[in-house]
């Protein structure tokens, strides 16, 4: 919220916007979003953005039903618009980098929207501030010719936050994931993109509507991590910045639903399996059948969808499970799964990216196995542990003596390994005077979390 930062130099501004394409990946200025796992709207309401196809979303769509760094990671809206004061084409002022900000973008999940379109959901109050008498560098920097504030509230889904004012307590809240805060931008107000008899009038969003009223939005996805450990942002990055209409909701929307995964990504080692939940929601009271189809590439592991379909009333949501399973002899590496729902002539779908990966792993070697003392006196033996597969954390040593006579300690008692390195510990092994002279074994255990490893050390008495 508070801030683009502001750079002097414009000619900076102008390198950037020549760079984004490459900064952002594959982005398409003004074109629409293909292969759509959430309805399509029938365009913007506001004739500044020329997005024809706006993916029409709730807000956990945009969440992932996380806070923090993990949103942003996990999004299919990640990394969202490069520039959230950035103007559209159209009567910018003097020194406006084009092109603009980008209706779709091209990310991990395919091409995605930027440009989408919020309906049903409530607003907090309308707060104005950072106010300002000149444009943002990216929009040339110049005197916008009086004093613009933003509009800043949240909106928020009253399907997962019945009450506003007790919501999003700590970001462990789930009531977070259905709160987004919004700014009608002070940038767009001076441009006259918004204001007065625009679709983003911030006036009459104030007067014609209250907290209680059921509003749509459309606007631009946008991440700002300045404010990831604050509540009123809901311990979240993400904006609706530029927020560039709004309406009082309408019903009537197409019959449609949408389908979406979480996790949308995970590592899974040779030999096992792991599972995303797929979550299917009505909109504009969709009611039916959604059959979900799963496919995988390249083949490799095997998938399967439980239930293969589920049934939608108006207004509600379903779940099926998606499991990838492994072999022993299942090929390293990426696989993407896209689960497909249908039905009838509607169809949208979700992708899954999986890594099949060995498990973080630590060995554990003596040098040397088999020591010999004397009575009232001791011997060692070095501990090697070496972390496998990219494991990193901490090893805590023990041991134990069969049959018991002789005294073990170990120096120390617990270890830190870092991903690729390895560490030593010292095993001291002392036999008292009255230690019985024979044959003894020590039993050394590491253990971290649910990875335990033993070796052992024989051990004679003399």
């Amino acid at each position: 919220m508070k801030g683009n930062i502001h750079i002097g130099k414009i000619a900076m501004f102008l390198i950037t916007g020549i760079l984004l394409s490459s900064i952002m990946g594959a982005t398409n200025y003004w074109t629409s979003a293909t292969s759509a796992q959430f309805p399509v709207g029938s365009g913007s309401w506001n004739a500044r953005v020329p997005c024809s196809s706006p993916w029409i979303v709730r807000v956990t769509d945009i969440t992932d039903n996380k806070t923090g760094s993990a949103s942003q990671t996990s999004s299919s809206f990640s990394p969202g618009s490069p520039n959230k004061r950035w103007l559209t084409p159209g009567a910018t002022p003097p020194g406006w980098v084009s092109p603009g900000p980008p209706c779709t973008m091209t990310n991990s999940h395919g091409t995605v929207a930027v440009f989408v379109e919020i309906d049903g959901v409530k607003r907090e109050g309308i707060v104005n501030e950072d106010c300002t008498g000149s444009y943002d560098a990216i929009n040339g920097g110049t005197s916008n010719g009086g004093s613009y504030c933003d509009s800043t509230f949240n909106i928020y889904d009253p399907a997962f936050v019945p009450n506003y004012s007790i919501s999003c307590t700590s970001s462990s809240d789930p009531t977070c994931y259905g709160r987004i805060h919004s700014e009608i931008d002070h940038d767009w107000k001076a441009a006259h993109y918004c204001g007065s008899s625009t679709t983003c009038d911030d006036m009459a969003l104030g007067s014609q509507t209250t907290t209680s009223t059921l509003i749509d939005v459309q606007g631009f996805v946008y991440w700002d991590p300045d404010h990831l450990t604050v509540q009123w942002h809901s311990f979240s990055g993400w904006e609706i910045h530029p927020l560039t209409a709004w309406r009082q909701h309408q019903s009537n929307q197409t019959p449609d639903f949408s389908i979406s995964s979480s996790p949308s990504s995970f590592s899974v080692p040779p030999g096992a399996s792991g599972t995303s939940t797929i979550t299917l929601t009505s909109l504009g009271s969709f009611t039916g059948t959604v059959t979900l189809s799963p496919s995988i590439s390249p083949n490799g592991p095997t998938i399967s969808v439980n239930p293969s379909s589920v049934t939608l009333v108006a207004g509600g949501s379903e779940t099926s499970r998606l499991t990838v399973s492994t072999q022993s002899s299942t090929p390293l590496g990426d696989y993407t799964v896209t689960v497909a729902g249908n039905s009838g002539s509607i169809s949208h779908s979700t992708i899954v990216h999986v890594s099949v990966r060995l498990s973080p792993d630590f060995s554990v070697a003596a040098n040397p196995s088999s020591i010999t003392i004397s009575q009232s006196s001791s011997g060692t033996s070095n501990l090697t542990l070496t972390s496998m597969n990219g494991f990193s954390g901490i090893v805590n040593l023990s041991a134990t003596v069969s049959p018991s006579g002789p005294k073990t300690s170990s120096s120390p008692t617990s270890v830190t390994l870092v991903s690729g390195g390895s560490t030593n510990a010292v095993m001291t092994v002392k036999a008292l005077k009255k230690t019985s002279i024979g044959n003894y074994v020590v039993t050394v255990t590491a253990t971290s979390g649910t990875l335990s490893h033993s070796i052992t050390i024989s051990v004679r008495v003399t």
